[in-house]
């Protein structure tokens, strides 16, 4: 989302935003640098704490001199912080949270502890995004402060992902799947919180009730998945599924994919690829976790996270509408994400924010910040 934000602000005037990755860029680093931005990283190592890191974030955000220091997900929030407090407090410092908080429990010590501390120096800042409805509600819950709350949804660009019926072809020749059957996508890195387990056996479950699909699961670590994915999908036949790593040419294939799915048992906020694929006419099925309710409306299926027989049955469904009912869905879906979501609107809506911030802070303004710095804590934007 943050590579797309800053593609869509290259070139406007008064746009001047660099990242600094708390560790080392990653795959969207090109996409970044093909729209002018600069790219700075403090070279930490995932899970160990360096001092030095921290003098490098004094020195490169002084040289920097933004107007406004923007943070991105928890490390970089607090990292935005640091850096707002080492120049004395004088650059507004804004949060984006990109997750949900439905449980705390669920999350690992590290995020808790992050949690914490963020709970701490919430206050401290001139506001807080959230992407979801949910994410604030929840976060405030937890004693992140309300008054701070602004909700900015994820963006799309409506002309890169959009429906074409030819894709379908490309889909099948780009990851070898020779099977007729529905392909039913889902994307998303391995992780827990995204219970692919649970999409693998209510696929073999619609299998048994009639409906064959093919699923295509993308994402970080699913070319070699560990158990228990693995054991779930000993279950399937072995010709009926795709598994493939992480990919940047989503756009490319994804109008292709009959359905997509996504699983997820928590944690999300406002799922990209549940924007993406309504924007490319899919019909999408996806767990009552985070906006995916509120974001897909009539546009296709909810169902209550973790519920194997409750994704199944929902397979079944979409399954026996046929290519008529999915155009007729998928048209629904990319009317919203039109309507909603067009990453313009959703740019308009940062630059309108940055202006709010800056007059309150009593900086000039031009309607858009001259510098804003915006701290990334993973290798990924």
């Amino acid at each position: 989302m943050l590579a797309k934000l800053i593609a869509a602000e290259a070139g406007a005037r008064g746009s001047g935003a660099s990242v600094l990755s708390l560790l080392q860029p990653g795959v969207l680093a090109p996409q970044l640098r093909d729209a002018g931005c600069p790219i700075y990283t403090l070279g930490m190592r995932r899970g160990i704490m360096n001092p030095l890191a921290l003098l490098r974030l004094v020195r490169i955000t002084a040289r920097l001199s933004p107007d406004i220091l923007q943070g991105w997900m928890y490390h970089g929030n607090l990292a935005a912080t640091a850096a707002g407090f080492f120049h004395g407090g004088n650059v507004p410092v804004i949060w984006n949270v990109r997750h949900s908080l439905h449980d705390p429990a669920n999350e690992t010590r590290m995020t808790r502890r992050l949690l914490a501390l963020s709970r701490h120096f919430a206050a401290s800042t001139a506001a807080i995004i959230y992407n979801s409805h949910a994410a604030a509600r929840e976060h405030a819950a937890f004693g992140f402060p309300a008054d701070r709350a602004v909700h900015i949804p994820n963006g799309f660009d409506c002309d890169r992902f959009r429906p074409d019926g030819a894709k379908r072809a490309l889909l099948r020749q780009r990851f070898g799947i020779v099977s007729e059957d529905p392909v039913v996508g889902m994307v998303a890195r391995l992780h827990p919180m995204k219970d692919h387990r649970m999409l693998v056996e209510a696929a073999a479950r619609a299998r048994s009730l009639g409906s064959k699909v093919h699923l295509l699961l993308v994402g970080t670590g699913l070319d070699s998945p560990s158990e228990p994915l693995a054991s779930a999908l000993r279950d399937l036949p072995p010709s009926s599924y795709t598994l493939a790593g992480e990919r940047t040419d989503v756009a490319d294939w994804l109008p292709g994919v009959d359905l997509l799915a996504l699983s997820s048992a928590w944690g999300e906020a406002f799922p990209n690829i549940l924007g993406e694929g309504m924007a490319c006419g899919v019909p999408c099925i996806a767990t009552d976790v985070g906006d995916c309710a509120a974001i897909l409306g009539e546009a296709g299926v909810i169902v209550p996270p973790g519920d194997r027989e409750a994704m199944a049955q929902a397979l079944v469904q979409l399954v026996r509408l046929g290519r008529s009912g999915w155009d007729r869905l998928g048209a629904l879906g990319r009317e919203r994400v039109v309507a909603e979501y067009d990453m313009a609107r959703v740019a308009g809506q940062y630059r309108r924010l940055y202006a709010s911030v800056l007059d309150r802070s009593s900086s000039p303004s031009s309607g858009l910040p001259a510098a804003v710095a915006t701290l990334l804590p993973v290798q990924s934007a």
